[in-house]
Parts: C-alpha cells; sequence; structure tokens
C-alpha cells in the first residue's frame, strides 16, 4: 500500500493507494472510528455498480444517493443531505463518506464542512478524474451560475484510492481524468510525460504521481494563495468553456481545449517554444481529448465567463502557462489583455 500524508497547518490528510482497498475498506474505518456512525453519499449512477458492495463493506451505514450529473450540485442537495442526516440522529464526531466521481463529492466535501461546523469525513474517490484531482486537496462545491461559484476547503482525514476499480476499462487512455493527469506533467513532474509515453500505461504509478503532485502543492499553499495556482493550468478558459456549453462538453475536454489556448498565449509572449505545445497537444491527442475550440464557441464569447471566474482579483486573472515541460509560471494580466492574446 502506498501511503501518501498530505500535510497542512490546519490538519493531515492520509491518501492510501492500492489494489482492491475496497473491499478491506469497510475493517480499516470502522478501527479507526470505532465509535462513529457512518453516513455515505453516493450518486445514482455509481450506486447501481459499488452499491452491494458498499452495503457489505459498511452493513450498519446510513445510504445517501444523489441523481448523477452536475445539476445535482445545487443548495438544494445540499439542504435535503442536512436534512436527512439531522433525521438520522448524525453528530460532528460521526463519519460522512463520500464516494464516487467529483460531482459526488464535492457535495458529500461540501456537507460535511458545513454540517455542525465541519464533521468527519473521509473521500472514496471511483473515477480517475476524481482520484488524480476533486479528492485531493479538500475543496468542495457547487454551482450557481458558473461552476463551483460556492464551495469550502475542507481537508478529508482519509482519501481511499483503489486503481482497481479503473482497470477493468478498455482502453485507459480514454479515461475522463487523464487531461488532468497531463496538466500535473506538463507543469509539476515532467517524469510524469515520460510515463505517460510508454506502452502499456502502468495506471497505478500514473496516479500515485499524479496523487504526490498535487499534495506536494496543496501542502505547502492550502487556499490556493499562491503556489496551488499552477493547478489552474487550462482551468480559466476551460472552466469558461464548461460553463458555455452548459456542461455537455467534460471537464477533461474543456480543460484540454484550455491548456492548448495557454500555449498559444504563452507563444505569442515569447515565453514557450512552440516545439513544447506541439509536444503537449499531440500528448492530449493520443488520450483522445480535443484541442480545438467547439464551432460555436468563440474567444471573445468567452469573455464574460471569465470575468465571473472565482479566481479573479478585479480585473486581473492569474494565469498559468508551461514555459517548458514540467514546469508552470504564473502571469498576472487583464482579461482583456488575456482575450486578446488567446484570439
Amino acid at each position: 500500500m502506498e501511503i501518501i500524508e498530505l500535510k497542512t497547518l490546519a490538519k493531515t490528510s492520509k491518501i492510501l493507494i492500492e489494489d482492491g482497498l475496497l473491499e478491506k475498506s469497510g475493517k480499516m474505518m470502522k478501527e479507526a472510528y470505532p465509535s462513529s456512525k457512518f453516513a455515505i453519499i453516493t450518486d445514482s449512477n455509481i450506486e447501481k455498480i459499488y452499491g452491494e458492495k458498499l452495503k457489505e463493506q459498511f452493513p450498519d451505514a446510513h445510504f445517501y444517493t444523489i441523481p448523477a450529473g452536475e445539476e445535482s450540485k445545487q443548495f438544494k442537495t445540499i439542504i435535503d443531505l442536512i436534512e436527512k442526516l439531522l433525521e438520522a440522529g448524525f453528530a460532528r464526531n460521526d463519519v460522512l463518506i463520500g464516494f464516487g466521481g467529483g460531482m459526488a463529492t464535492d457535495v458529500a466535501g461540501f456537507v460535511a464542512s458545513i454540517f455542525m461546523r465541519g464533521m468527519k469525513y473521509v473521500v472514496f474517490p471511483t473515477s480517475l478524474l476524481s482520484m488524480v484531482d476533486a479528492a485531493i486537496g479538500g475543496k468542495t462545491g457547487i454551482n450557481l451560475v458558473a461552476k463551483n461559484i460556492v464551495g469550502t476547503i475542507y481537508l478529508s482525514d482519509f482519501i481511499l484510492i483503489d486503481p482497481g476499480v479503473l482497470k477493468s476499462f478498455p482502453d485507459p487512455k480514454k479515461l475522463s481524468g487523464m487531461g488532468e493527469v497531463i496538466k500535473y506533467a506538463s507543469t509539476v513532474d515532467k517524469s510524469l510525460f515520460d510515463d505517460l509515453e510508454k506502452e502499456p500505461l502502468d495506471l497505478t504509478n500514473i496516479i500515485i504521481k499524479s496523487v504526490k503532485a498535487k499534495s506536494n502543492i496543496v501542502s505547502q499553499d492550502l487556499n490556493e494563495c499562491k503556489l496551488r495556482k499552477i493547478l489552474n493550468y487550462g482551468h480559466t478558459f476551460g472552466h469558461a468553456i464548461e460553463t458555455a456549453m452548459k456542461l455537455k462538453l467534460s471537464h477533461d475536454h474543456s480543460i484540454s481545449i484550455g491548456m492548448v489556448i495557454a500555449n498559444k498565449v504563452a507563444q505569442k509572449l515569447g515565453k514557450q517554444e512552440k516545439a513544447v505545445g506541439d509536444k503537449i497537444e499531440q500528448t492530449l491527442k493520443t488520450f483522445y481529448l480535443p484541442t480545438e475550440l467547439p464551432s460555436e464557441l468563440t474567444i471573445e464569447g468567452l469573455t464574460e465567463y471569465i470575468k465571473k471566474d472565482k479566481k479573479r482579483r478585479g480585473n486581473i486573472i492569474d494565469y498559468v502557462i508551461a514555459p517548458e515541460i514540467g514546469r508552470a509560471e504564473i502571469l498576472p494580466m487583464t482579461v482583456e489583455e488575456l482575450v486578446n492574446l488567446a484570439k
């Protein structure tokens, strides 16, 4: 078992990574919380696949299933879940487990962070995107006008990652979340970029390196004051695209296009060699990720969404580029400057 500690001044999250972890999760959590009740929040798609296994592991837990899809990331869902926890007699020393992809863990984490001003929380991500990104670092959120406009930063006690749940997938190169992996490889860990070019892919190793990359950054900058901003590579335009497309384009696909736009901006500023951008773009294509803006969108048309970006400071965006593979740079610029460079 790989154990990674995400240490901050506030607390330490333990990240456990092992094939087959799902089958021993119940025993492990009962040993960690011998006197606590468990509540598990998942979504309707995940419940169909893992519901029985979860009930075997946590036979006495209270299960709450929310409809699959980003539409569940709204205040009504949060209020409904809190009311159910109250009705079931949960207290802040009991444990809430968020089980599923990024949507389910974003919602569960938000509930855990505000229920009685914070209850014990465990994340069990089941998608690659959630394993390498959404579950790591404490960000929670719901959508309001734009993506994740309302939320908290609330570290879980444990993050349980079982790469085995992904290995039945026929083509790992098509797993949702590879865009985030390529982001880490492009901005943080060049060796991870090298791993993505190997055949066959070592999925467990890729997950471990991605988790280490994000954990190392979050440990130094939990509240995204400076260093953590480099994880926004591809996300300024990516989130704008995702919102403009009314979530019809996935997060992974949206940030892939956002990374290509970031490379274009960097090259116009003379801060990235074309060969670097070409290599990143080719890797995105290798993993079946789009690299061009959808025909119904324009850079200018994304301006209104960028102005609603929660990371904006006044009219300034801290924009992230990758000058070379494995290194990031933050460039403060106005929204208008950014849009003009991205055209």
